[in-house]
Parts: C-alpha cells; sequence; structure tokens
C-alpha cells in the first residue's frame, strides 16, 4: 500500500466514522462507483472497528474475510477422535480457525487442536504452503513459545496441534493496567529471548500481539501461533497494490504497504508489545482515529513520537530504536534487544550508549565453554578424592564424602546445564545463568571450605591426599573468583 493510498483510506474512514447508518452508507456507495477497492477497504475496517476502538488495535486486517469466518461454524461435539487426538471442549475459535482442548490419546497429555480453514485441505499450493510453515515452526524449541506438536488430516480438514498454555493472555493483563516493574522487565525478557531464538532460526511471526501471548499458571510467559500469520496473506488482498497482514496497531510501514517483512517487524510489534505493557498505553494512540493518523504520518515519512512515559530508567531507548519507521534504523533481529534488556535487568543502567553488538562481533565461547567443562570434571573428581579421608577416620571421612557429594552434585548439573544452554539455546543463556549463578556459588565455596577441612584433618597421616585436597580446594576458588568472571566477561554472556 503506497503512502498516497494509505492517505486515502484514513481520509475516507475518518470520514465515514463521523457519519451514521443512511448517510455513511451513501458516502461508500458513491466512492465504491469510482473506486470499489478503496471503499471495500473502508468497510473492512469499518466492521472491526467498535465504540470502544479496541477491537481495531487488537484483530488482524485479515480476521474479517467471508473465507476464514468461524462464527457460524458449530463447535465440534467432545468426545469427537481427530486422528489420535480426542476433543474435550472449545476454548477459542478466531480468524484462523476453532481451538480445542484436546487428549492425546498415545502420549496421554493434553493438547490445542486448532481446525483450520477448508480451503487449505483442497488447495493443494495452501496445503503445502501450510506444510512448510507447520515444519518450520514446529522446529522451535524454546521455554517462551508453545510447541508445535503435528499437523492432522481428517475427511477432507487439517488440524494444527500444539503445546497447550494455560493462562491468561497478556490483553488480559492489560485489562487491569501495566505490568508492575518487578513483573515488566523479566517479561520482556522471556519475550525477547523467544523472539530471539526464531529469528535466530530464519523464522518470523508476522503477528506479535498482546492476544497471541499467554501467561502460563508458572508465571512464564509463552508466544502462540507462530508461522500461522503468514498463511492469511494469500486470504485477503488490503489493496490492488499490496497485501498486508497482521494486526493494525503492531504493524510497521513496510508490513502496512504489503511490502516483504523480516525479523525487523517483529522488532517493531515488540516495541510496541514492550511500551503498552511499561505504561497500560499504545504508544501510536488509543483510538482507531488517532492510530490511523499516525499510522499514515508513518507511511509519509514523519517521524511519530510514542504516547506514554515509561516507568523503568533505560528502557525507552530500546524500545524507541525498535519503533522506528525506518527498518534500517530498528535491531536487526530479536538476537540484538535480548543483551540490551538483560544488561537493565543485571547492572539497572542504561545500554542506550553502548555500541550495538553483531552477531559477528560477538567474541567467540570456546573459552567460556571449555573452562565449564574442564572445572565440571575437576568437582566430579573431589568426592572421589574426599573418600580416602574414612582411612583416617571413617565417621568423619563419611560425613565429609556425603557433604562434598552433594554440592558437587548441585555444581555440576548447573555447569553442564549451562554448557548445554549455550550449545542449543545460545539467547537464553545470559538469562539461565543469572538465575542459577547465586546457587553455584554457594556450593561451590562451601566445596573450598569442605575440602581444606578435609586436608587439614589428614594432614600428618596422609600427606600427599592433603596436598590433592589443597590443590582442588584452590582451583576450585581460584576458578570462582577469577576464571568464572574473566571468561565470562569475555564471551559478553553478560551483555
Amino acid at each position: 500500500m503506497t503512502p498516497e493510498r494509505w492517505r486515502q483510506v484514513n481520509e475516507l474512514f475518518h470520514a465515514a466514522l463521523e457519519l451514521q447508518g443512511a448517510a455513511r452508507q451513501r458516502l461508500l456507495d458513491r466512492t465504491a462507483a469510482t473506486d470499489a477497492a478503496l471503499a471495500d477497504e473502508v468497510r473492512s475496517l469499518l466492521a472491526v472497528h467498535t465504540a470502544s476502538d479496541r477491537r481495531f488495535l487488537e484483530e488482524p486486517a485479515w480476521a474479517v474475510a467471508p473465507t476464514l469466518a468461524f462464527e457460524g461454524e458449530p463447535a465440534m461435539a467432545a468426545g469427537t477422535d481427530i486422528g489420535p487426538y480426542r476433543i474435550v471442549k472449545e476454548i477459542g475459535r478466531g480468524g484462523m480457525g476453532v481451538v480445542y482442548e484436546a487428549e492425546d490419546t498415545r502420549l496421554r497429555r493434553t493438547v490445542a487442536l486448532k481446525a483450520l480453514p477448508a480451503e487449505y485441505a483442497r488447495d493443494p499450493v495452501r496445503r503445502e504452503r501450510l506444510t512448510r510453515e507447520a515444519r518450520a515452526a514446529a522446529s522451535l524449541t524454546h521455554p517462551s513459545i508453545a510447541t508445535i506438536y503435528a499437523l492432522e488430516e481428517q475427511d477432507g480438514s487439517l488440524y494444527l496441534v500444539s503445546e497447550l498454555v494455560r493462562g491468561q493472555t497478556l490483553r488480559d493483563e492489560l485489562a487491569r493496567g501495566p505490568l508492575p516493574p518487578e513483573r515488566l522487565l523479566p517479561t520482556l525478557i522471556e519475550l525477547a529471548s523467544g523472539l530471539a531464538a526464531a529469528h535466530a532460526a530464519g523464522i518470523v511471526h508476522r503477528d506479535f500481539k498482546p492476544e497471541n501471548i499467554v501467561r502460563g499458571l508458572d508465571g512464564r510467559v509463552k508466544i502462540l501461533d507462530f508461522g500461522l500469520a503468514r498463511l492469511a496473506a494469500n486470504e485477503t488482498r488490503l489493496t490492488q497494490t499490496g497485501t498486508a497482514l497482521g494486526t493494525p496497531g503492531y504493524m510497521p510501514p513496510e508490513q502496512l504497504a504489503g511490502q516483504d517483512v523480516d525479523a525487523r517487524t517483529d522488532v517493531f510489534a515488540f516495541g510496541v508489545v514492550a511500551w503498552e505493557l511499561a505504561t497500560g498505553v499504545h504508544p501510536l494512540g488509543a483510538s482507531a482515529s488517532e492510530l490511523m493518523g499516525r499510522m499514515a504520518d508513518m507511511l509519509d515519512g514523519k517521524t511519530v513520537s510514542p504516547v506514554g512515559a515509561l516507568p523503568l530508567a533505560g528502557l525507552e531507548p530500546i524500545l524507541r530504536r525498535s519503533l522506528r519507521r525506518n527498518a534500517a534504523e530498528r535491531y536487526r533481529s530479536a538476537e540484538l534487544i535480548l543483551p540490551e534488556l538483560q544488561s537493565l535487568r543485571l547492572t539497572g543502567a542504561s545500554p542506550a550508549a553502548a555500541p550495538l553488538p553483531s552477531p559477528s562481533s560477538r567474541p567467540p565461547l570456546w573459552w567460556w565453554q571449555f573452562h565449564q567443562a574442564i572445572i565440571a570434571v575437576l568437582i566430579a573428581a573431589m568426592p572421589v578424592a574426599v573418600w580416602f579421608v574414612r582411612d583416617t577416620s571413617r565417621t568423619t571421612g563419611i560425613r565429609l564424602f556425603l557433604a562434598v557429594l552433594a554440592l558437587s552434585t548441585v555444581s555440576v548439573t548447573i555447569r553442564l546445564n549451562l554448557l548445554f544452554t549455550s550449545r542449543v539455546n545460545l539467547p537464553q543463556l545470559a538469562v539461565q545463568r543469572a538465575r542459577v549463578y547465586r546457587p553455584m556459588a554457594i556450593a561451590e565455596a562451601l566445596l573450598g571450605v569442605l575440602l581444606l577441612a578435609a586436608a587439614a584433618f589428614v594432614a600428618g597421616a596422609r600427606d600427599g591426599l592433603a596436598s590433592v585436597l589443597v590443590t582442588l580446594a584452590v582451583a576450585t576458588v581460584a576458578s570462582l573468583g577469577v576464571i568464572e568472571p574473566a571468561t565470562t566477561a569475555a564471551a559478553k554472556i553478560d551483555g
């Protein structure tokens, strides 16, 4: 959609809003006589506009397409089998299908089963696109992304099976106001981490908004419907010059214009969602008319300032960069947002003045990973060394052995977990390390104390063993106090 076209839509939309009933219809009829596509466009926008204006911000443009309407679709009865999945109850419906809670009879787990539009089963091109998108989305395994399990077909219909996330959407939370400061930053880090994992895999969400994010019963957030927004691209032509899919309040100018999108599209939507969560106010305006005007300004190349004040120092430059009109001025992906948010949480300082790291300039992790592996092996050997203390005193030796065994198990488990995270989910590493570093440090500090105590106990009787125990204690303290901070800083794991 060109800026000129958007201005036409914007002007007609506002003119129609000022009219009621027959007068509005006459205006649209007169427009349709000379430009039917423009009249249809405005009718679609008016169809999702309500007195409160909220649906305009929350509904995707394609949700009003007749081919995707599920309002009259009868719900499947409880007990209906779709392959190995047994329907329990309907839990929601929208533009892309009806969602059911279902039981996986093979694995005995509860899943979400989404009945997709019949057009995807009938059209080979759509079926292939859906299969490809579902396969790509199913490759995403991340704590902040709802996992896709399978794509099922039965009686000419297609069903997408995914993780069932029980909880409430962030839109439900926003109904009570902005998130409290103690919850805001952890939530944004989880969301950025999920998007970063998707962007690293070359996958773009395209319809990132509070309705597609659920906070589970465990307090963590999960992003829903990865890949599904793209499937709607060929369903609804917003104008003759471009196709726009997504939700108006969360779409950057290039997406509004029907141009190709990439990870920077999600970055813009993340900025909108984060601003909304922080302030309780949509950064582009709370009403449809205000939002339309600001989107028109963005398409015209004008700078639009977000609405509302952020409560967290240092967050504003991150979100303002995410909300830049020009995609080239935003972060290239959520992978670059994540370390800045982590820096806010870990240091409380604004990262705005720090140069933005690029994947190519990020220091290698091999030194840090090598350190984790070596220290894990060293600590795993400690219970073996302490076992021989029982030759001097069986009671004391066994007590020391059990204490060292428990602490070394904690330390080794944490270090191997961090090493695994660094290899399979690097964007989450800093978050995970910040969460577990303190118990690991306490365990290893206590190990050093116990090893010195054991060395003192056997000194004189078994000087060789005492030397080994002292060496292990010194290596542990040196690792914790010197090598661990140095390797972590070199790899820039903490931002």
